[in-house]
């Protein structure tokens, strides 16, 4: 089997997967070096390939995604009925749960304000402030994130209610479980609203104006899914009103955000740029290496593999029974 490792992996965990499969061929390249003759030359592609290319053709087995968002590569033609797509869901749970928490523990304590006064010798406590211990908290979105960001709430005591598109039975880490159509009904009650949501027409936008209205005036809003879950112009309108406390985005509608845009000049915003989940992180790294090595091995053998996308929803087949 020849293999196309474009994933952004490091050299021990490129190792481990070439030590498993050792009469296998491999080729390396990034998304910028890989060409089309590559492609045409492999029975699996490990990474994302740009879409640049040709990417439907019979023979290519499988694509093992290293992002856990699909949406682009289940659009009609761009791969042929017989490539198998599985995506990279579960990988970056851990790192951005702790990304998760951190954005809304520096929202709560005026860290921003304070470095501010660090950085100009100020010695000034703020006044106001927020806790999370024993809070609300409203989950948007339940995948591997949502799940593993509630999980790492409860260690503050907080009440979890948990939003997802179709009924289920709530899990241990979650106090209540709702669908999306009643997520109206469940904003209001909120002292913190964490998205983690994947890209699709369900959630573009899913965040406009009526929604963030109906969340607390003093409410947190984290976004860490993607950033076309919020209307970007009806968030700086909701902010200009005074509403919302705080508001963390790790991810936005465009990207990079621009430099004059006004989200930037906001003091109860805190911006990153996407860098709350990636390679960068080993619980990333180490991972998407055992899951690539698990569906090698269960492609070989025929059998259905893990995360597998179906092209109808953009969504996996299987999720966490929650």
């Amino acid at each position: 089997m020849n293999i196309l490792m474009l994933a952004p992996l490091q050299k021990d965990n490129f190792e481990k997967i070439e030590q498993h499969f050792s009469q296998d061929h491999f080729i390396y390249a990034t998304r910028h070096t890989v060409t089309q003759k590559m492609i045409d030359q492999c029975d699996v592609i490990v990474g994302n390939p740009p879409l640049q290319y040709d990417l439907n053709r019979e023979h290519l087995q499988a694509i093992l995604l290293n992002s856990a968002g699909s949406d682009e590569y289940v659009k009609p033609g761009i791969l042929s009925s017989h490539t198998l797509l599985a995506n990279a869901s579960g990988t970056y749970g851990v790192a951005i749960a702790e990304h998760t928490i951190g954005m809304i523990l520096a929202l709560n304590k005026n860290f921003k304000t304070y470095i501010q006064h660090m950085q100009n010798g100020i010695w000034q406590a703020d006044t106001i402030g927020k806790e999370l211990y024993r809070q609300t908290v409203v989950i948007v979105g339940l995948g591997d994130l949502g799940y593993t960001i509630a999980k790492r709430l409860k260690a503050f005591d907080c009440y979890n209610i948990g939003v997802r598109r179709r009924p289920s039975q709530c899990p241990s880490c979650l106090d209540e479980i709702y669908t999306t159509d009643q997520l109206e009904d469940v904003l209001p009650r909120g002292d913190f609203v964490i998205l983690a949501l994947p890209q699709s027409s369900q959630t573009y936008h899913l965040f406009d104006q009526q929604k963030l209205m109906l969340m607390k005036r003093d409410a947190v809003l984290i976004n860490v899914g993607r950033g076309s879950a919020i209307a970007t112009d009806d968030l700086v309108n909701v902010l200009n009103q005074g509403h919302l406390y705080g508001v963390g985005l790790d991810v936005v509608e465009e990207e990079p955000l621009p430099a004059d845009h006004p989200l930037w000049q906001m003091d109860n915003v805190l911006i990153t740029p996407h860098a709350s989940g990636g390679y960068v992180w080993e619980s990333a790294r180490t991972y998407f290496t055992d899951l690539v090595i698990r569906n090698l091995e269960h492609l070989k053998a025929h059998e259905e593999l893990e995360n597998l996308v179906d092209f109808q929803t953009g969504y996996r087949y299987h999720t966490l029974n929650l």
